[in-house]
């Protein structure tokens, strides 16, 4: 069908998230990272793919969750952004989906209640076989940080 969308599922905390499987360059373990002292948190370090320098950004920080040991089951999902790669580190990497139009509905809308971070990454949300599935739009994960959330994550940072 035309209207298809083919999307690439994963896991944070236990929630399956989904992004446009043409988005994805490519699907990795994880692999050591070498760590950039002035980097905002949510950016893990750096890695070496096939000669092309990636930087790691840990997806459950970027989107305000609680950050967590990594394990082998840790992917990284491998996604270019203005001549650049970033990897997106997730919990568990799945599998292809595709929905069609009449099984995506539009992103829920929290703005009356709080300012919260995570809804500024939602684009949609996918419903297949019961499951919900909020899909990720990059182009918000990867726009400038506010000020306000630089404040937090270090008040943050010094309470750890």
């Amino acid at each position: 069908m035309q209207n298809d969308l083919t999307l690439l599922t994963f896991a944070l905390d236990q929630v399956w998230y989904a992004i446009h499987a043409l988005e994805v360059r490519e699907v990795v373990l994880l692999p050591e990272l070498t760590p950039l002292a002035d980097a905002p948190p949510f950016v893990s370090g750096i890695f070496n793919l096939r000669s092309h320098i990636v930087t790691a950004i840990d997806l459950r920080q970027r989107m305000g969750l609680r950050r967590r040991p990594w394990s082998v089951k840790n992917a990284v999902l491998v996604v270019p952004s203005q001549e650049k790669l970033y990897g997106l580190i997730v919990d568990e990497a799945f599998s292809l989906i595709t929905l069609s139009s009449h099984e995506l509905e539009p992103a829920p809308d929290f703005s009356p209640f709080m300012s919260s971070r995570q809804d500024r990454f939602i684009l949609a949300v996918g419903k297949l076989e019961g499951r919900l599935i909020p899909i990720l739009d990059l182009n918000r994960i990867f726009t400038a940080v506010e000020p306000q959330e630089v404040g937090a994550w270090q008040a943050k940072e010094n309470h750890e």
